[in-house]
């Protein structure tokens, strides 16, 4: 099914997104890499303020390349990283935040998974290499923070898109895992 969807969106609805779905997203996100990943856990952990509030936002494993363009930034590349770097803190993240959804480039492990089914949450695969053209969909970057600690690609980007996909449901609130069953398919046929 293709879903036209428009940010913030009802975890209710989340739920009901299928392995196959293909998503096309207009509202603000927050990228993170690993890196972040892990400093979000530990201000968790240690009580300590976020600068920024991921409550409720889709978290997408992705490092911006961006250029200061007068008093703002423009992004000039907005593509997929690995996500399985933030396998470890991803179950935390999602409990503590209530995040509704990932989105980013080639699955995550169990413990991914089993967050994403009890947060009744997705995982969206967007297309590698995509980077030019994931940028045309940033109508504005809302916000940065930790560049100066942790450089361009590793800061958390909170970006408002317009029209960002397709992107492919590949894990979803029912506990099906795309990236297992293709895994497992390829196997069977060694």
């Amino acid at each position: 099914m293709k879903r036209q969807i428009h940010l913030p969106v009802a975890q209710a609805d989340v739920a009901q997104w299928r392995v196959g779905d293909v998503i096309t997203l207009s509202g603000v996100v927050l990228t993170a890499r690993d890196l972040a990943h892990r400093r979000i856990v530990a201000a968790a952990e240690s009580g300590a303020p976020l600068p920024f509030d991921p409550t409720g936002l889709p978290i997408f494993h992705c490092g911006p390349l961006a250029r200061r363009d007068g008093d703002s930034w423009a992004i000039m590349g907005l593509g997929p990283t690995t996500s399985v770097r933030m396998d470890a803190s991803t179950p935390a993240i999602m409990a503590r935040y209530a995040t509704p959804f990932l989105i980013g480039k080639g699955g995550m492990g169990a413990a991914t998974r089993q967050a994403i089914v009890a947060r009744r949450a997705a995982y969206l695969a967007a297309g590698g290499g995509t980077g030019a053209l994931g940028a045309k969909a940033v109508e504005r970057v809302l916000d940065v923070h930790w560049l100066l600690e942790m450089g361009m690609p590793d800061a958390v980007w909170i970006l408002q898109l317009r029209d960002y996909g397709p992107l492919v449901v590949t894990m979803d609130a029912t506990g099906r895992d795309l990236h297992d069953e293709i895994a497992s398919a390829a196997m069977r046929r060694l």
